[in-house]
């Protein structure tokens, strides 16, 4: 499931949910059971040391420290201890009540968050584990207020990760154009090197570069353009190829639209103004 953070956050500042139980578990390596199902409560795994793989409903997930899983209630799980390290991770359940279980989706699906390692994650996890040991109704308003900390931390993290890794994707995506301006690119061509789709693409780029992907390429294509017209002999026509536009007609409207005059013309002037 694509998690949108801000949804899930709006989610669990809205729906009465209560902390099921919440526990630190270490598995050997080499351990697997396959067919099995998750619990009837939603659960949310934070792996700490080790590697495991866990499959829900035919979804597999190489779990890792770093990182946050969660899976809805009675999903078929497959799970395996990888590597020869013990794999060590908290395990927490919750419910929501079935009257807002479909307005809020997230506690039936299963999906993953970049969260990072995080020291304030791990030390609210150890607090909720020992609160969860010692069941009252004041220990369980604490775990309640522990467990919204952590997921408050946890979408905070993965959201500050999430644009650190947009930036450097529009960054090595500005690279590239710089580099390759004189081919045929395209917003598909760009956006599918990266696994993105073209708005997703142009959303990022907009957003760090603070212009759209097309003219910050167009602008590129135009600054090359006019030093070229000023330092070489070369046509326009050859320049037009040059710098990514077969039709140089095209090429030249475009060239006078953002600079205010023709290439033709500019020629002329330089020709003139250095003969």
């Amino acid at each position: 499931m694509k998690v949108n953070i801000d949804d899930m956050a709006d989610g669990f500042s809205r729906i009465s949910f209560n902390i099921v139980d919440a526990g630190r578990f270490v598995i050997e390596p080499g351990r697997k059971s396959f067919a099995t199902y998750t619990a009837a409560a939603s659960g949310i795994i934070f792996p700490l040391r080790g590697k495991a793989r866990m499959t829900f409903e035919g979804v597999t997930y190489e779990m890792e420290p770093g990182r946050f899983f969660h899976a809805g209630p009675r999903m078929t799980l497959d799970k395996e201890v990888l590597g020869e390290s013990t794999w060590e991770f908290v395990l927490i359940h919750y419910k929501i009540p079935d009257s807002e279980k479909y307005t809020f989706p997230y506690a039936l699906s299963h999906y993953e968050l970049d969260s990072g390692y995080s020291p304030r994650i791990n030390d609210m996890l150890q607090r909720l584990c020992h609160t969860c040991r010692m069941p009252s109704n004041l220990q369980a308003l604490r775990a309640k207020s522990l467990f919204l900390s952590v997921m408050d931390e946890v979408l905070t993290c993965s959201t500050n990760r999430e644009k650190e890794s947009g930036r450097s994707l529009v960054e090595q995506s500005i690279e590239y154009m710089d580099n390759h301006y004189m081919e045929q690119l395209t917003i598909p061509k760009l956006a599918g090197q990266y696994g993105l789709s073209s708005k997703q693409f142009a959303y990022l780029f907009q957003k760090h570069a603070k212009m759209s992907p097309n003219e910050y390429l167009i602008s590129q294509r135009m600054k090359r353009a006019k030093e070229l017209l000023c330092t070489t002999t070369c046509s326009v026509s050859e320049i037009s190829d040059y710098v990514g536009y077969s039709d140089s007609y095209y090429f030249s409207k475009l060239f006078k639209k953002r600079t205010g005059t023709s290439p033709s013309t500019l020629r002329n002037f330089l020709e003139k103004n250095t003969g």
